[in-house]
């Protein structure tokens, strides 16, 4: 045994005044009196109270005693050693991805995990240090060079498992930097149940220890589950994997807006996968789910239970309706009726060739050589505008030269290279609007939003180029009409994994974007430039973005699913691969400490208390016994 803080022994001279005081007896002042008889119990207990009497036994003393010795005991700090992994500067990893959530340690991997760091904490010697970095979807480093015991414990309890992947080369980037930023060789110690990269991870400097979490192999996981239309209506594809070591049989059951569709019993075999599909669904939004079981019912599948279950959300095109002012313009025409979605309508010109715009409301007006002075309410697409009240135009000009064509999601696939303006104006492009394809005289192409209020514009007559006999012209058209009025608010067809983020465009009248997720938490978005990024996409299951417009509220739904093969396959590895090198499981090879200060703090606390009861039932007069009365 070692003593950590041995000058606290001095504190043990505090026994003197405690045993002085049961030495001492009070004096009491002498009085005359007539007569003793009635005094001589008062005489007995003046004998009794001389000072510096012989000390006697005395329960109480012993017990302060007691206390005394156990806290002087604890504040030295006392240690005893213990078999320990490493120590001096240790960085311990832990794995905090899906497969930590099996349960085949009790309660799971994680906890079991949590346990064998405490272990380490524990171990750790006056001298040493430890940082701990959580590897999940984002790593982050917990704690950093900390001394502090009860810090570290702290940290740890704070860690939380993650539903999704775990980001090992961003982890190695934060351990690297932390044996670089510390003075001492350092060991690096990673937790986990062997789920790591098979290549591409870096060397690290130091000792690497790997230290085991698992022991079972056997899981059954939905690795695919989408929707795709289909000739006689939406089709659902799922796809079931057996990571196990042996033949797996389950039920798979389809639900859909609560309701059961379909079941079916399936058999793998190990290593095997099955898939099927399921034709001539109902056309109508919603929330498909698909759900693996035991044929025995209320026992578990596997120990994994995060990837028995996967939605799909099926979507339908809400129709949107278009209005083209022209005096004829058959490419934007063709255009406008080859977009699935789309109902398009054609102002005509009156008996005196003024176009005139109805009076009912379109999503989107597309103005082709004509901008009224009153803009309608609705997004705008201006082809070959004049002067309006959004931006001026100027005079034209015929020697276009280089064009660039400007990254963005409204330029994606557009190849302008074989594309040729005869004749183009110059704009002055508004602030609000970027520039997406632009010559050196001034914009071809640009868009942006205003007042709530999307606008593309084109400054050239599409007559006058060859744009609409290229492959660029019908992407370009769709990107731009998919822009000022979106078919929804997003892409729900392809689910996301946990921890991706989620683009929302939704429509200028919504007033503001709440997601609710599948754990029933409420995220209210703030509206930037008319795009909303969701990235809160930790859980597992279906997500609502309500979108509130007013005093109404529109719902949709995506899906978040694991489908990810490295955390469904939760077979223990035996080693794992850092850099050239193989790292099996550590042993106990060095030798810890292990204090025992918090066990004698508690004996001192638990002695305080069983000294203040005895002290008080010696102050509480005990009841007499009367045995008769003689009258």
């Amino acid at each position: 045994m070692q003593f950590l803080a041995p000058t606290g022994f001095w504190l043990a001279a505090l026994a003197i005044p405690i045993i002085l005081l049961y030495m001492l007896r009070l004096r009491r002042k002498q009085v005359q009196v007539s007569s003793t008889f009635l005094w001589e119990q008062l005489l007995r207990e003046q004998q009794a109270n001389a000072p510096w009497q012989k000390l006697k036994r005395n329960l109480l003393l012993i017990l302060q005693l007691l206390v005394l010795a156990a806290l002087v005991f604890a504040i030295v700090r006392p240690a005893v050693p213990v078999p320990a992994i490493t120590t001096g500067s240790v960085i311990v990893m832990l794995d905090a991805s899906a497969s930590m959530n099996a349960a085949d340690a009790e309660p799971s991997r994680f906890e079991a995990a949590r346990h064998s760091i405490s272990t380490l904490i524990d171990s750790l010697g006056p001298v040493s240090s430890m940082t701990l970095i959580l590897v999940g979807q984002t790593p982050e480093i917990l704690a950093a060079s900390e001394t502090d015991k009860a810090s570290l414990r702290l940290a740890l309890n704070n860690a939380q498992v993650s539903q999704g992947g775990a980001d090992w080369e961003g982890a190695f980037a934060l351990a690297a930097g932390a044996a670089r930023g510390g003075e001492a060789a350092s060991t690096t110690v990673i937790v986990s149940d062997g789920g790591l990269p098979q290549t591409g991870l870096p060397a690290l400097s130091g000792d690497v220890q790997y230290l085991p979490i698992g022991i079972s192999s056997e899981n059954l996981a939905i690795t695919a589950l989408a929707l795709r239309r289909g000739v006689d209506g939406p089709e659902l594809f799922a796809e079931v994997t057996n990571f196990s070591e042996t033949e797996k049989t389950a039920l798979l059951s389809f639900d859909f807006g609560g309701s059961l569709l379909d079941a079916r019993q399936l058999t793998i075999a190990a290593g095997n996968r099955e898939s099927l599909t399921l034709s001539n669904l109902q056309d109508a939004p919603g929330v498909y789910q698909a759900h693996i079981s035991n044929l025995q019912t209320g026992l578990p599948l596997d120990p994994l239970p995060l990837d028995d279950t996967a939605f799909a959300v099926y979507q339908t095109n809400t129709l949107r309706r278009v209005l083209l002012v022209s005096r004829g313009n058959l490419f934007i025409e063709q255009a406008l009726a080859s977009l699935p979605g789309v109902r398009a309508f054609r102002a005509l010109p009156d008996e005196s060739g003024a176009l005139q715009i109805p009076d009912e409301p379109f999503d989107l007006y597309v103005f082709d050589g004509f901008v009224p002075q009153e803009l309608p309410l609705g997004n705008l697409l201006l082809i070959q505008p004049v002067t309006n009240p959004l931006f001026n135009v100027g005079a034209p000009f015929e020697d276009v030269g280089e064009v660039q064509v400007n990254e963005h999601v409204l330029t994606r696939y557009v190849d302008w290279s074989n594309v040729h303006v005869l004749k183009a104006y110059a704009t002055t492009m508004p602030e609000w609007a970027e520039p997406l394809v632009e010559a050196e005289q001034g914009p071809l192409v640009f868009a942006g939003e205003t007042n709530g209020r999307r606008v593309a514009a084109l400054t050239f007559d599409l007559r006058e180029s060859d744009l609409p006999l290229q492959v660029a012209f019908p992407i370009l058209f769709s990107n731009l009409t998919n822009y000022l009025v979106p078919p929804s608010a997003f892409d729900a067809s392809q689910s996301l994994q946990p921890g991706e983020s989620l683009q929302i465009v939704p429509l200028p009248s919504v007033g503001q974007v709440v997601v609710v997720s599948p754990s029933n938490q409420t995220y209210p978005l703030a509206m930037e430039a008319g795009t909303v990024t969701f990235d809160h996409t930790n859980e597992t299951g279906f997500y609502a973005v309500n979108l509130l417009s007013g005093d109404s509220n529109t719902a949709e739904y995506f899906a978040v699913n694991l489908f990810n093969a490295m955390e469904s396959d939760i077979r223990p590895r035996a080693s794992i691969q850092i850099g050239s090198a193989s790292v099996t499981p550590a042993v106990s090879g060095q030798v810890g400490q292990r204090e025992l200060w918090n066990w004698l703090a508690v004996i001192a606390l638990l002695t305080l208390m069983i000294e203040w009861q005895v002290y008080h039932r010696r102050q509480i007069p005990l009841p007499r016994i009367f045995k008769g009365v003689k009258a």
